[in-house]
């Protein structure tokens, strides 16, 4: 019995590098699903102002504990039924934990696309087959208001289109026919939840 418990904290610290293994959605905040009216509207700006004031802050916070809770990579505020143009990021080493404010995306379609099979935290039980491109470019505020301007490529340019998706009001279901209808535990494995 001393032996299983090391493998299993192995295992799970493992799934934890890019995909996720769990699928609950608990949290500070809840999570709406498909159906939600603030999942269709566009997302307003925050303001600088806002961004210094405690309860944005807080919101934040509680943003980034729903996110880990809820085992997935990424997560908009629309998704929380909060309508700004806010969503975090992270996924073990790949994608550090990331703040994005009123992005910009840039998409950079001279280096291709890719086929992603995704999930969706507002959209539990269904993965979809998606075309993204490889590379894009990101402007934002970090939650101190300070502008930052990356490139991301693989992974984390995934997660940046599906959470932009977010805060203008489109879901991935709007394009795609969903490629597994009831989702077996180790599917959770190799498809991330945004």
């Amino acid at each position: 019995m001393k032996n299983i418990i090391p493998i299993v904290s192995v295992l799970f610290s493992l799934s934890s590098f890019g995909h996720t293994t769990r699928h609950h959605l608990e949290g500070p905040l809840e999570i709406i699903t498909i159906g939600h009216p603030t999942l269709r509207m566009k997302a307003e700006n925050v303001s600088p102002e806002e961004i210094q004031t405690e309860t944005f802050q807080t919101f934040l916070d509680d943003l980034i504990q729903t996110l880990d809770d809820s085992g997935g990579v990424g997560l908009a505020a629309p998704q929380v039924n909060v309508s700004k143009r806010v969503f975090v990021m992270r996924s073990g080493f790949f994608v550090p934990l990331t703040i994005v404010i009123n992005p910009e995306v840039k998409y950079l379609s001279q280096h291709g696309t890719k086929k992603s099979t995704e999930g969706c935290l507002s959209i539990p039980g269904k993965r979809f087959r998606v075309k993204r491109y490889k590379r894009v470019h990101l402007d934002y505020l970090n939650r101190h208001g300070e502008a930052k301007s990356e490139p991301a490529k693989g992974f984390k340019a995934i997660i940046i289109q599906h959470e932009f998706d977010h805060l203008n009001g489109v879901m991935i279901a709007d394009f795609f026919t969903p490629i597994i209808e009831f989702v077996e535990p180790s599917d959770y494995v190799t498809t991330p939840l945004m």
